[in-house]
């Protein structure tokens, strides 16, 4: 019953969002495009191609003789009406043919993707008012229907990876398919398979495919080999990336004198969209088609981190060896990392949604990258906080050891609920505040191995990180919660066991020094959920730390109803908790504990990242005003 309850706060507490990641429904990739669709039959404009130049008759009996005549007269006399109808025409053959399982459906999708490619950039075609006319966007639906085709037609014939080369026919004749990664910090060794974005549903996320435009969304994926070396340590065990796959065709108006018997060469391009936002020449440049969303849910669902949030809470010692920074890019220098810190009872999955949001926005995505802290949350925040502050260190010893990058130097924290308290300890000078809460005596008096006193002082005493320049605070119990002291609460901290080495470290101090702590206290140290308590003197000493010099810090705050300030709470943490003076801004939104995943909070922190980098508000980070606005 107690488990049962302590699960009911759990998804509170850590803000836990229930995302799926599944086999898509449907097969067709069509249905992925707008009006492809229902496009059975050719549109009135096409219809009316035809009967311009004679052709409807021979359309209804001879859809091969159509096809010809029209690639000649285009040819001839390069048209955007008969490209257009070149396009759709063999978009529809396409698929009657697909209907009929018949092999020669892919040389129509190919025409397809070839004809569009013409329409959308053949310099001959350009009119400056293609954008109003409604066959743009069917041009470049049937652009990436054909294509996404293509795409299934390869991967039967050859696993597609950068700088492979896959021969199709088409035709009747070879066709070569060179694929090449184009402008990524991913190389191509990094890719050790590919999977279609179509082919999965997700659910529990906003809908994935964020910016439409030319392509086919892919999700690259890395498989990482656990040695604990270079970025390898960084990385999930799957780590699943975004890419879109970009078809540079042979132009089907252009290449009449082009040898019959030679293979006809198409490129690939698998584009990094985080990097390359449109494709094309400069004149007629597209949007890239991107989706974010589906490879990052794909990457999580691979991990265990659902149990682990539970083992990292009840049983910290087993999960220790596991926390650390996790990448979900290869680190880029130049960019500012974002550490993002979990709450109680979560893990790094809590951040899906606010991830979602904010790599949207191009200017997050060309001046910042996401770092995501794990640990285990059963461990008293000293430890936490130790342990979080090793791990960012590391990161410097390895991505800025000569403090070279000045971008480095600009780290943003954002730490939810008991994260933020952990994001806070970095960026305080905390004295001998935490030491004098066991002992009256000076640190250097104490007696004990050096590797034990070595610790002991790592958890104890520490000095603001010089990189860490912004700390965001999201729904941070800064005076604790009642939830800790509740019945919950109290059992919850009963089954958190402690690790072994802090049991060890203890008893080894107390036997050495038997006058220098309380016994009955220092025995061991409070759990996670006990420092949690109102009466903490862990975060009464944290909240009395001196920030450095040159910090910002924000505070973003759930209330669940519109009281008075000093009344409102978001279920977990009252304001009176959340609230500390002398931060930049502060915000209440409409939330319960979940700020991290409110769209006015998400909009909030964007709106701080750009503030960050001295830009005036993005637009698209206005929203209405919340129950109390910034301050």
């Amino acid at each position: 019953m107690i488990l049962a309850s302590l699960a009911i706060v759990a998804a509170t507490a850590a803000g836990w969002s229930d995302i799926n990641v599944q086999p898509a429904r449907s097969a067709r990739p069509h249905a992925n495009y707008g009006l492809l669709a229902s496009l059975d039959r050719p549109s009135d404009r096409t219809m009316e191609t035809l009967k311009r130049y004679d052709l409807a008759r021979t359309y209804r009996h001879n859809v091969d003789l159509t096809l010809a005549s029209l690639k000649k007269l285009a040819r001839q006399t390069p048209n955007s009406e008969l490209v257009f109808a070149l396009a759709e025409l063999s978009w529809i053959e396409a698929r009657r043919l697909d209907r009929w399982r018949k092999a020669n459906a892919i040389d129509r999708y190919l025409d397809a993707v070839s004809y569009a490619s013409d329409f959308l950039f053949d310099p001959q075609l350009a009119d400056p008012q293609r954008i109003a006319d409604p066959r743009f966007q069917l041009a470049r639906d049937l652009y990436n229907g054909g294509l996404e085709h293509l795409i299934r037609a390869a991967q039967s014939n050859g696993r597609i990876e950068p700088d492979a080369t896959i021969k199709i026919q088409v035709h009747g004749r070879e066709h070569v398919l060179r694929i090449a990664l184009k402008d990524s910090p991913w190389t191509a060794g990094d890719v050790d398979k590919i999977i279609l974005c179509s082919d999965l549903e997700v659910t529990g996320l906003s809908k994935s495919r964020d910016q439409y435009g030319l392509g086919v969304p892919l999700i690259g994926v890395r498989m990482t080999e656990q040695t604990g070396k270079g970025d390898d340590r960084f990385y999930p065990p799957e780590m699943a990336f975004p890419l879109t796959a970009f078809l540079v065709p042979n132009s089907r108006l252009h290449d009449a004198n082009a040898d019959p018997d030679a293979p006809r060469e198409c490129s690939l391009m698998l584009i990094d969209p985080v990097r390359t936002r449109s494709v094309g020449p400069a004149a007629t440049a597209m949007p890239v088609e991107s989706d974010l969303t589906t490879p990052l849910a794909y990457m999580w669902s691979k991990t265990d981190l659902n149990r682990y949030r539970w083992t990292g809470l009840l049983r910290p010692g087993e999960a220790l060896g596991r926390a650390n920074l996790i990448l979900i890019r290869p680190f880029e220098p130049k960019k500012i990392p974002v550490v993002m810190v979990h709450g109680l009872i979560s893990s790094p999955l809590a951040w899906i949604p606010m991830l979602d949001e904010l790599l949207r926005d191009p200017v997050i995505q060309q001046r910042y990258q996401f770092m995501l802290y794990m640990y285990p949350t059963g461990v008293p925040v000293p430890i936490a906080a130790a342990g979080l502050r090793e791990s960012l260190r590391e990161a410097e010893r390895m991505y800025d050891p000569d403090g070279r990058d000045p971008e480095f130097e600009k780290m943003v924290l954002i730490g939810h609920s008991m994260g933020g308290l952990l994001s806070h300890a970095m960026a305080v000078d905390s004295g001998d505040q935490f030491w004098r809460i066991n002992s009256d005596r000076r640190f250097e008096e104490i007696n004990g191995p050096p590797e034990t006193l070595a610790t002991l002082k790592r958890f104890m005493f520490f000095k603001p990180l010089p990189f860490v320049r912004r700390v965001v605070f999201l729904a941070t119990p800064h005076r604790g919660s009642e939830f800790s002291r509740g019945v919950v609460g109290r059992v919850g901290s009963s089954l958190i066991s402690e690790p072994d080495t802090i049991t060890e470290l203890l008893s080894t101090l107390l036997k050495e020094n038997p006058d220098a702590f309380n016994q009955r206290k220092f025995r061991r140290m409070p759990t996670s959920i006990e420092t949690l308590e109102t009466n903490s003197e862990i975060l009464q000493n944290l909240l009395a730390m001196q920030p450095a010099p040159g910090v910002f810090f924000h505070s973003v705050i759930g209330s669940t109803r519109p009281d008075g300030v000093d009344k409102t709470t978001d279920g977990v943490v009252p304001y009176r908790s959340a609230h500390i003076e002398g931060v930049a801004s502060e915000l209440i939104v409409r939330s319960d504990h979940s700020v991290q995943k409110n769209p006015r909070a998400i909009l909030e922190v964007r709106r701080i990242l750009w503030e960050h980098i001295g830009q005036a508000q993005s637009p698209v980070a206005q929203a209405p005003e919340s129950p109390q606005a910034v301050r």
